[in-house]
């Protein structure tokens, strides 16, 4: 009878006279029943109401409107709280709520309490203000989606007004307080912003007492005693490729040619592991930040720097221990064989990518420098198609989202947006990484042993459909079989844009329809990739899954010790480190493009009234947002539009009756707003602006 109303009222029938008419219960009996289905947290039912719905735990959106939404883990669509149920309640906050029927759906959320405060510390501008006759102390929040102020009931010495500081906050009734733990600058210090929003984010700038005292036992150098047992790979000729910038080297490769026209792959990854020991401070320091953050011109490293710019980089010609992955590939892109071992390795060459792009395009001058790279990278290119060909036909997705990266000046203020380019060398890389990880994750899977999986769930198909339904209404060839879109369908849908001036809006739109990659004890596949096997193997200095994944192979693959025991303890710890590295990784991926649109606002706070010219790249109801070539993203709000424009939301259009616009549409727009705290920046369609002038 509980199975039959629990099935009741998750088809959203709330009401008790409801539940009793269709449970065919005796009101009695049904009252019972709910009772302990309440007194089990299973259940609520609000005072003064006839409403029962299920007890969910969610974290909490709000928007600027003032109102917001609960997003709940596993479920695609969000529930809608009113502004009047967010009181002492903030953005990110982990709530208990109930659901409830707003028309015919199940669509609103109201809070029962608060679970988990998201924001346990601030990072803000320290202020004393005189209130009521007396002096008292705040810190002012710096983070748009967090504007508070604390009460400050603890100082440190030395505290000046405008101190940028970072506090511990104490919820107390409705109020907040704070004790200032560190002062990080004055708010006129050059990267400062920055500062901030990672420290928000918390990432921590400095590693812990503890750390340091680790690191300072580990040796700069291999020693002899290091090596014995390992495969001497140092008399080969290994070398990394890297961004011109890039100062930890997580990997090297090695490229030959056989006489059969097979291919020796050699990926020779950073032993991270043999100085990473688990359970040590290092080790739960690395767990904690789950993977390195790239913020502008900085890097907060999930290893210090004495490990990941030193003695687990591969740097040039110094001996370092490996990981290797050693893959014999047939001429058709097919793994005919492979060893993965533990190896010591002398890097012959620092390699840029820049260097590595003019040697493959034939520069005489890299030729003479590197004559014995020659040969080496040309069959590395040669491999790399082939094996790109391979993964193309088997369905992988490559879409063409265009990046960018920013030039500060010496006050750490952008001067310039460049976009990232991806050339030959890249590509060449990332194809040779993505075959070592391929390999790793077939080999640990066949072998019935514990790994860490990077997955990617095929795309929901209703969601995936109503996208290509938009993208059809532009009038783009996106004929598909409605029943089951495969990855082949997306990637011919991809092809058919490629001549398309904005094809990048399109590119978005169908990334947005897919599943998030993530982390799993489990191998669920990876459908961007095409690939039924696949596993983060080959960047360990900067991201922890990789470095679990090397733990796993040596303490159970190569030097297993009561082996049953040990992938017993890895198969209960894998699935709470798959969900933080997961929620690590989208932490960082949010903390960096905060950090992008601060100084995309800051960029344009310089052009205030300049005119520029973009495409419309999404529609909302209160607005327009318009790209512009360097990246920059505005929006244009209805409020601006000097006529009455409706938003069609099946057309994904707005249009006053003579003029339209919709996605892919070049517009004139004049920069009319840009604040870097907001993070905002606002436009105005150039005509619109030019009728207000007259």
């Amino acid at each position: 009878m509980e199975e039959r109303i629990i099935n009741l009222i998750k088809q959203g029938i709330t009401e008790f006279d409801e539940i009793q008419s269709l449970s065919n219960i005796s009101r009695k009996q049904l009252s019972l029943i709910l009772q302990d289905l309440i007194e089990r947290d299973i259940l609520y039912h609000p005072k003064g109401t006839k409403y029962y719905g299920f007890i969910m735990t969610g974290n909490v959106i709000i928007k600027s409107a003032g109102y917001g939404f609960i997003t709940v883990e596993g479920e695609e669509a969000d529930y809608f709280v009113k502004e009047e149920f967010l009181t002492n309640i903030y953005d990110g906050d982990t709530v208990q709520f109930y659901p409830y029927y707003s028309g015919h759906r199940l669509t609103n959320g109201a809070i029962i309490q608060v679970v988990k405060r998201n924001h346990e510390f601030i990072i803000g501008h320290f202020k004393r203000r005189t209130k009521k006759g007396k002096l008292k102390s705040f810190i002012y929040s710096s983070n748009p989606k967090f504007p508070i102020k604390a009460i400050v009931k603890k100082e440190i010495p030395d505290l000046g007004e405008d101190m940028v500081v970072y506090g511990r906050l104490s919820y107390v009734g409705t109020a907040i307080e704070a004790e200032v733990l560190e002062v990080i600058g004055h708010k006129d210090d050059p990267g400062i912003e920055i500062s901030q929003i990672a420290l928000e984010y918390g990432f921590d700038l400095e590693f812990p007492k503890e750390v340091y005292e680790e690191i300072h036992k580990i040796n700069d150098y291999v020693r002899e005693e290091e090596i014995v047992g390992r495969r001497d790979f140092r008399d080969h000729l290994i070398f990394t490729i890297d961004g011109d910038d890039s100062k930890d080297f997580d990997d090297a490769i090695e490229v030959n040619k056989n006489a059969d026209g097979s291919y020796e792959l050699g990926v020779y990854i950073a032993d991270v592991s043999h100085y990473v020991k688990e359970g040590s401070p290092l080790d739960k320091e690395a767990l904690k930040r789950g993977t390195s953050v790239y913020l502008a011109d900085r890097v907060i490293p999930m290893l210090p720097h004495k490990l990941s710019n030193g003695i687990c980089s591969l740097n040039e010609n110094v001996d370092r221990l490996v990981l290797a992955c050693l893959m014999t590939i047939s001429k058709e892109g097919n793994l005919i064989n492979y060893d993965i071992a533990e190896g010591v390795i002398n890097s012959k060459h620092r390699m840029t990518y820049k260097k590595v792009n003019e040697l493959l395009k034939g520069s005489k001058e890299m030729e003479k420098e590197y004559p014995d790279l020659v040969e080496p990278l040309r069959i590395a290119y040669e491999l790399s198609k082939i094996i790109r060909r391979k993964r193309t036909k088997k369905g992988a997705l490559d879409f063409d989202i265009k990046e960018y990266k920013f030039k500060l000046n010496e006050k750490e203020e952008p001067i310039e947006i460049l976009p990232i380019e991806r050339d030959d060398a890249e590509l060449l890389i990332e194809d040779f990484m993505l075959m070592a990880n391929e390999t790793v994750a077939y080999h640990m899977n066949i072998m019935n042993l514990p790994c860490m999986y990077r997955v990617h769930e095929k795309p929901d198909q209703d969601k995936l459909v109503e996208t290509l339904d938009q993208i059809t209404s532009m009038g783009i060839d996106t004929s598909h079989n409605k029943k089951k879109i495969t990855s082949l369908d997306i990637q011919r849908i991809i092809r058919n844009m490629e001549e398309l001036p904005h094809k990048e809006i399109y590119h978005n739109l169908l990334l947005r329809s897919m599943m998030k990659a993530r982390y799993s004890e489990v191998c669920l596949g990876h459908y961007g990739l095409a690939m039924q096997y696949y596993c983060h193997f080959t960047s360990p200095i900067r991201r922890y899954p990789d470095l679990m994944v090397h733990r796993m192979i040596k303490g159970i693959l190569l030097h297993p010790k009561d082996l049953e025991e040990d992938i017993h303890h890895f198969n209960q710890i894998l699935p709470d480190i798959a969900l933080r590295n997961s929620k690590s990784e989208r932490n960082s991926v949010d903390c960096e493009r905060e950090v992008n649109d601060m100084l995309y606002a800051w960029y344009m706070e310089k052009h205030i009234n300049s005119t520029f010219l973009g495409v419309i790249t999404s529609l909302t109801s209160f607005g327009l947002f318009v790209t512009l070539d360097n990246g920059v993203e505005g929006l244009v709000s209805i409020d601006t539009m000097s006529r009455y424009f409706y938003f069609d939301e099946d057309e994904h259009s707005y249009t006053d009756g003579k003029t339209t616009y919709k996605l892919g549409d070049e517009v004139e727009v004049i920069v009319i707003q840009a604040d870097r705290t907001t993070q905002r920046v606002d436009f105005m369609f150039l005509n619109d602006y030019n009728l207000g002038e007259v």
